[in-house]
């Protein structure tokens, strides 16, 4: 039977299991879900499970053998939260409406979380750390979801092909699971207000019936001279791309070093810990993102053209050859205290995208919007830019401003877009 069959199936009979064996199997799921958001799949143990509900960790064991079972199961279980949501929504007669009720849905989901009404559930940005055979299981049903979501922006006649209809379906998808990371600065009374307005800007995009500043796209690369230099940016990118594409755990000392064909001992010439070399990633994409901010501040007078420049040159720099930014999912990887600075130094960005697009609505080349919830969604953008290709297939640099970038000020049901 199937990790995913197994974390839903009653007891066989005469095995002893029952309705009790579910319900403890069920509260072992709900103590995992923070722990595991807290500590990512690399922190959290079976042990800090068993802490949590007050039980020994052999008695867990009878329930979970492995923590890798323990961490399918609750990804399974948040995917199944997620289907029951797109089974609330798939009845509405158009794509707007069926997006309303979903994001509706999801926020009010939230809200439960946040008041301690519903047990918190297991985020996703650690599930490229599963090994085989939990993430074949786990990445199926995902993969099922990520089909369902986009039936709710499909309509037939939209002239839509596979490729816009899956770059949508990730920029819903990232969205919301970005505004995870910025939802704790909100009072859970307010989320019905905050998920009228993120909608708003989702489905109608943050300059409606405004065309997109055309600007001139520049590459960010750091172009250092100095030899010591080149090859720490080398090490840099390779943890980069290995830690976005298999997580803080499948990126090992040995897989990076052999991605660049050097010793360990090299690598450790370079870096002293592995979590040293996460928080000089994130310094390097911290970098590249005040980079593009500042050029696109030098360039332009106006709050608007200073936004769309920014984004331009960052979703695009994610898809050049020397490009890729960390993905924030891997800061579960690092001490919850380095957690908070970087998590510090990603709203600092954020806060000059905030200040762009007050700016623009001041100097009239912009329109009216949330700023606040509109430059979380910026930041949110660049950073699921990484995982575009995945998911529409054939996206380079030179085509990813009319995909993704265009959809985010026109809206996402928008057929200019």
């Amino acid at each position: 039977m199937s990790i995913a069959a197994a974390a839903q199936a009653p007891a066989p009979r005469g095995s002893g299991k029952g309705h009790k064996f579910d319900a403890r199997r069920q509260e072992i799921l709900a103590a995992s879900g923070a722990l595991l958001n807290r500590h990512g799949l690399r922190g959290a143990t079976l042990s800090m499970v068993a802490s949590e509900i007050d039980l020994n960790l052999k008695s867990l064991r009878y329930y979970y053998k492995r923590k890798e079972d323990l961490v399918a199961a609750a990804f399974l279980h948040s995917i199944d939260l997620h289907q029951q949501l797109i089974d609330a929504s798939e009845a509405e007669p158009t794509p707007e409406a069926r997006l309303r009720t979903f994001i509706d849905g999801y926020f009010a989901l939230q809200a439960r979380v946040r008041k301690g009404e519903q047990p918190e559930f297991v985020h996703f940005g650690d599930v490229r750390a599963l090994t085989e055979p939990q993430a074949s299981i786990v990445f199926t049903a995902y993969i099922d979801m990520f089909r369902r979501m986009r039936g709710l922006i499909h309509q037939p006649g939209d002239g839509w092909d596979k490729q816009v209809l899956n770059a949508r379906t990730h920029a819903l998808l990232s969205q919301l699971l970005w505004s995870v990371v910025w939802l704790r600065y909100y009072l859970p009374e307010d989320f019905p207000r905050v998920a009228n307005r993120f909608g708003n800007l989702l489905l109608h995009g943050i300059a409606p019936g405004r065309p997109m500043p055309e600007v001139v796209g520049i590459d960010l690369q750091d172009d250092v001279a100095d030899g010591e230099r080149l090859s720490r940016d080398s090490f840099l990118r390779a943890a980069t791309e290995l830690i976005n594409a298999h997580g803080y755990r499948g990126a090992s000392v040995e897989r990076i070093s052999a991605a660049l064909n050097v010793t360990k001992g090299s690598f450790y010439h370079h870096n002293d810990t592995k979590e040293d070399l996460v928080v000089a990633c994130f310094q390097r994409t911290f970098d590249v993102m005040r980079r593009g901010q500042n050029e696109a501040l030098r360039r332009h007078d106006k709050g608007f053209a200073q936004l769309t420049e920014a984004m331009v040159n960052l979703v695009q720099f994610q898809l050049r050859p020397t490009g890729t930014l960390l993905r924030t999912s891997a800061l579960t990887a690092i001490d919850v205290h380095l957690r908070d600075e970087m998590n510090f130094r990603m709203n600092q960005l954020t806060a000059r995208f905030e200040d762009m697009l007050i700016d623009g609505i001041a100097d009239g080349s912009g329109i009216a919007c949330d700023a606040r919830i509109a430059a979380q969604m910026v930041t949110g953008l660049i950073n699921s830019t990484e995982e575009l290709p995945r998911w529409a297939a054939g996206v380079s640099a030179n085509t990813v401003v009319d995909l993704y970038v265009r959809p985010m000020f026109s809206g996402l049901l928008s057929r200019s877009a």
